[in-house]
């Protein structure tokens, strides 16, 4: 979208690049005209000047209470946020999209949840709140395969809430057998609902290599573990999906996954500690160090907190440490948490949050994460929690 600095920003660059003002009445010559063509189509191609499309989503929803419901839609690294009026299970939304882009429309408990693409156009979305997984959307071609897929997806949802249900019934009712022969079933249709989900999502991406879509597919896809698959997946795309800003986001991910991959050197980094003091990666070399990524409110990270204390402890005076970077944007709470946990080793925060630059470095989108590096500074291992961290130090030490 253009901006009043966008727009300020390409008036400069025309005075920049013109050698002098265009006269409306005199003849230009050809290279003139030639080089001011190419100019405009610099300009035009520039992000700030990319085409924008307007969308109106049209909904109509049985059984959905008055009130509004929401529209988050965008790229990973740029969300934004409607909201729309709902009067007798209907709303609109209207905006604009540079590309086709993944959005879920929601209300405020959630008993509304849509995942959906939006495109140009109208795109209609039409169900009932009592039946959320048959809800029907409908739009361009991009909107409709994405539709098709979503729904395939929610198909696999129907029996793991149904074993959900009854497992919740009998535990309300006090049927202790019921309910725990209900539990294991319900965590048996939960793993292969997890198998089946994973290989719709693959057959996606695969099927559907000029689809935009399965860019965003694979960005959620792709991890240390997947990392070459996702690589091979990714040169199959059509170069405007690779091309596209979910590409570009995809190959940047790709790009950092690859960085810091197990036996690649960890990159350096330096960040303040609970006093402001510089601490770098650097000064470790020489010891195993356990770079951990957590924060103050992640339940998760506290609960891993004694196993990694516990390895502390057992491995500190063989040769290993801890460096902890919280993601936290409190100091206060950052201080609570490392005081209420005991956390004896050092801890480096910038209180960016998700935005913490060393996080973005090593690629983190969730948290508890830690890397193991040896005394050469390499990386020997990702993601150890619990006895799997234990077992790693006893084979080093």
């Amino acid at each position: 979208m253009k901006t009043p600095q966008t727009e300020n920003k390409a008036a400069g660059a025309l005075r920049i690049l013109l050698p002098h003002p265009i006269n409306p009445v005199r003849k230009q010559p050809v290279s003139y005209l030639l080089m001011l063509f190419m100019i405009t189509v610099l300009l035009l191609s520039h992000p700030g000047f990319a085409q924008q499309h307007t969308f109106t989503l049209e909904g109509q929803m049985a059984n959905l209470p008055d009130g509004e419901v929401y529209l988050g839609f965008g790229t990973f690294g740029k969300m934004k946020a409607d909201t729309a009026a709902v009067k007798d299970g209907r709303f609109k939304i209207s905006d604009k999209v540079d590309e086709p882009c993944f959005a879920m429309l929601f209300n405020h408990d959630y008993s509304l949840k849509v995942d959906l693409y939006l495109d140009q156009g109208t795109i209609k979305v039409k169900g009932d709140l009592n039946a959320i997984y048959d809800v029907e959307v409908t739009g361009s071609p991009v909107v409709n395969e994405y539709a098709a897929y979503n729904y395939a997806q929610l198909q696999t949802r129907k029996p793991v809430q149904a074993v959900y249900e009854k497992w919740m019934a009998a535990y309300k009712a006090g049927d202790s057998a019921a309910a725990e022969n209900y539990k294991s079933g319900f965590e048996k249709a939960r793993n292969e609902q997890t198998d089946l989900s994973r290989k719709l999502q693959m057959d996606f991406i695969k099927n559907h290599p000029g689809s935009i879509a399965s860019a965003w597919e694979l960005l959620h896809y792709v991890n240390d573990h997947t990392l070459e698959e996702s690589k091979g997946l990714f040169a199959g795309f059509t170069e405007p999906v690779q091309h596209s800003l979910q590409g570009k986001e995809l190959a940047d991910r790709i790009a950092t996954l690859s960085r810091v991959q197990v036996g690649k050197a960890a990159p350096g980094f330096s960040q303040a500690d609970t006093a402001g003091l510089s601490v770098k990666l650097a000064d470790y070399k020489g010891k195993y160090v356990l770079l951990e990524f957590w924060a103050s409110w992640c339940a998760p990270c506290r609960a891993e907190s004694p196993n990694v204390l516990k390895a502390y402890d057992r491995f500190h005076d063989k040769g290993f440490t801890v460096l902890s970077v919280s993601l936290d944007n409190d100091k206060k709470k950052w201080l609570q948490a490392i005081e209420k946990d005991g956390l004896l080793w050092q801890q480096v925060s910038d209180l960016k949050g998700w935005k913490n630059d060393v996080a973005a470095l090593y690629g983190i989108h969730a948290v508890p994460a830690n890397f193991l590096i040896d005394p050469n500074g390499k990386i020997i291992a990702q993601d150890l929690r619990g006895e799997a961290l234990q077992e790693k130090l006893n084979q080093l030490f």
